[in-house]
């Protein structure tokens, strides 16, 4: 006998070595034992994702699935424990609607059909819980729609007495909701859901919760909210509030364009307002006058003289409302203003000779043109008024033509408004105004 056979058979003479020898044999049989003569298993897969095949249908039509990503079924099958007791046979699985039946947008059911991925699956398919799927097939559209607050107050009113709120006013007036064209175009608005505590005495905004609704009511499937910045919305919008102390107020008003030298319009009109004072609300610091609008000094008319009515509607600005009684929060309002003119004095001075030619020097960039005056029209002399002797002392030298919308390029015959440099009086070109006919000198 060789000496490697001997190695061989002393194993068998060494006791340690034999009971490791026995141990491992016997795990090596019994696994295999186990695996062939196993008895075979029963088990359901719950919850597992039906898939729905639409690539042809939207490449072709234009039609998406919507509600398919929800769809799952329940799959009972039958095999050895190991087999189908392994987390991963799952994925061996295909289960899918057949989308053969669709032909248009619509409602529809779909047979589902259940297989292997594998071409000799290890286990059977015994059964699936459902054997039909409803999936909605239509255009995917987008589309905007008002928001609109729905808000529930908590102890009383949501403004403290001797306070009140304008209307509750979303971030955004609309936002744009998408899904299936059908359930898209029948939702009528968004209402934003909150409930808030009363009593209010300062600014305080809230979020609400929006909520899809339908023309009937109900509530749309499928259908959801893009956010600004057009990713999928939280479902919650901010609400903007503004609360205002109230406080009774003398109404003013304000006059523009006044002659050069007059800080106000005391020296020239009086004036009465209708009503003469008014509840006011304010966000900020509470004033004893609210100016409600503006009189245009060149609007009134000196030589109609006597008195000229204006009507005014104040409906608020910033940081001060006009308050509605009734609706107990913004409104609006009208004055009528009464002005009355007072005596002025009038003299007509005769306009610059129309023969000379001068050089633009007061306007950038244009005193290299130089101008002559072709006419002035019909006229001869402008009708200047204002205070006493101020008008008499105005003469033909304080008249000037004005070059500030003429542009350096400028050439041949253009025309240019004439104007009054002297505080305290001005031209009175209602209903007509004076210009010069002027030609640039290259």
């Amino acid at each position: 006998m060789s000496k490697s056979n001997r190695k061989v058979t002393d194993i068998f003479f060494n006791n340690r070595a034999l009971l490791i020898f026995s141990v491992v044999a016997a795990v090596i049989i019994w696994v295999i034992v186990a695996v062939e003569f196993s008895p075979e298993t029963q088990i359901t897969i719950r919850n597992v994702p039906v898939r729905v095949a639409s690539t042809s249908l939207t490449d072709s039509m234009q039609l998406e699935p919507f509600g398919a990503e929800n769809l799952t079924v329940d799959i009972t099958v039958v095999g050895k424990r190991y087999i189908v007791e392994d987390d991963s046979l799952v994925k061996d699985i295909d289960a899918f609607a057949n989308t053969g039946s669709v032909s248009k947008a619509g409602t529809h059911r779909l047979n589902v059909e259940v297989g292997s991925v594998s071409t000799r699956p290890q286990y059977e398919i015994v059964s699936y819980s459902v054997s039909e799927v409803e999936v909605l097939f239509d255009y995917y559209v987008e589309r905007q729609v008002p928001v609109v607050p729905v808000v529930s107050i908590e102890n009383g009113e949501f403004a403290a007495e001797g306070y009140f709120a304008e209307n509750f006013v979303p971030e955004t007036e609309k936002v744009t909701i998408y899904g299936p064209k059908s359930e898209v175009e029948s939702v009528m608005q968004v209402d934003a859901f909150a409930t808030v505590e009363g009593n209010m005495k300062e600014n305080d905004g809230f979020t609400a919760s929006m909520r899809l609704v339908k023309k009937n009511g109900d509530t749309p499937r499928f259908v959801g909210i893009k956010s600004a910045n057009n990713g999928v919305s939280s479902g919650n919008i901010f609400i903007n509030t503004v609360i205002y102390k109230e406080s009774s107020a003398l109404s003013t008003v304000t006059f523009t364009n006044l002659p050069a030298g007059l800080e106000n319009a005391d020296n020239l009109v009086e004036y009465q307002i209708e009503p003469a004072q008014a509840v006011f609300g304010f966000s900020d610091e509470v004033t004893e006058t609210v100016s409600v609008g503006t009189v245009d000094f060149n609007e009134l008319d000196f030589k109609k003289g006597g008195k000229q009515e204006f009507v005014i509607e104040y409906t608020g600005k910033e940081g001060v409302v006009v308050k509605d009684d009734e609706a107990n929060a913004p409104g609006a309002k009208t004055f009528t203003v009464t002005v009355t003119l007072k005596s002025l004095e009038y003299s007509n001075i005769p306009l610059p000779t129309a023969e000379e030619g001068y050089v633009i020097k007061d306007v950038s960039n244009k005193h290299h043109l130089r101008y002559e005056i072709v006419s002035y029209g019909d006229k001869e002399s402008v009708s200047v008024c204002g205070f006493g002797d101020k008008v008499y002392s105005v003469t033909r030298d304080n008249l000037r033509l004005d070059f500030s919308a003429v542009s350096a390029d400028a050439s041949g015959e253009i025309e240019v408004p004439v104007v009054l440099v002297e505080d305290y009086c001005w031209i009175d070109s209602a209903p007509e105004e004076y210009t010069a006919k002027i030609r640039i000198i290259r």
